[in-house]
């Protein structure tokens, strides 16, 4: 929230569904919170999928656990780590950063946290900065853009398209003759809170623009 209140980023990363059990089950609402469900009720242990807007606070009332969706799987990790750049995490998950962050505050308050999950996040981000986002200085059409930004979330899309800027509008200043210093747009930054309680944080990704 605070921030991020009005950004419609956030508010459509908080729409993705995550997999959760019901610690204690539910009464009367089993149809609304499961679409899949014929019953009212829901026991103690069902397994459903809620949208991650839900997750944090029925997490720190102990009413759930959050489990990783596939797309933080072992599976996943395992083609991350063979190649980070070749996934597409557009259709995986269009807010794979933001998404992370949030769902494993949640998992921690429902003591359910993966502790290798935030160095996953953060090496993948690393690769995949390395093999696709350095590149966005480098393209020479809107085609080979496209092709990149194809497979980037929308985090990323957002470093990308800044960095593009930049490097245009470094070239324009070079190229006009213009003794002015280049003015400073625009900022984005990422933080990943480590893991263990200690507070530290990592900055994911500042882009000027």
């Amino acid at each position: 929230m605070g921030s991020d209140y009005y950004s419609v980023s956030s508010l459509l990363a908080e729409e993705t569904y995550v997999p959760v059990r019901l610690v204690h089950g539910c009464t009367g609402v089993g149809c609304v919170i499961d679409p899949s469900s014929d019953r009212p009720d829901l026991p103690a242990g069902a397994r459903l999928d809620l949208p991650l807007w839900m997750v944090p606070l029925m997490a720190g009332r102990n009413m759930l656990q959050a489990d990783l969706p596939v797309f933080y799987g072992n599976k996943m990790r395992r083609k991350m780590k063979a190649g980070a750049g070749c996934e597409d995490l557009r259709v995986r998950c269009p807010h794979y950063y933001t998404v992370a962050t949030q769902l494993h505050a949640a998992m921690q308050a429902s003591v359910t946290a993966d502790e290798d999950f935030p160095a996953f996040i953060l090496n993948t981000f690393r690769k995949r900065y390395k093999e696709l986002l350095t590149k966005a200085p480098q393209v020479e059409s809107s085609l080979e853009a496209s092709q990149i930004q194809t497979k980037l979330s929308a985090e990323e899309s957002q470093l990308f398209t800044a960095a593009a800027e930049a490097s245009a509008a470094y070239h324009r200043w070079r190229s006009s003759g213009d003794s002015r210093p280049l003015v400073r747009v625009c900022s984005v930054k990422r933080k990943w809170a480590e893991s263990g309680g200690e507070g530290d944080e990592n900055a994911v990704a500042n882009a000027a623009g």
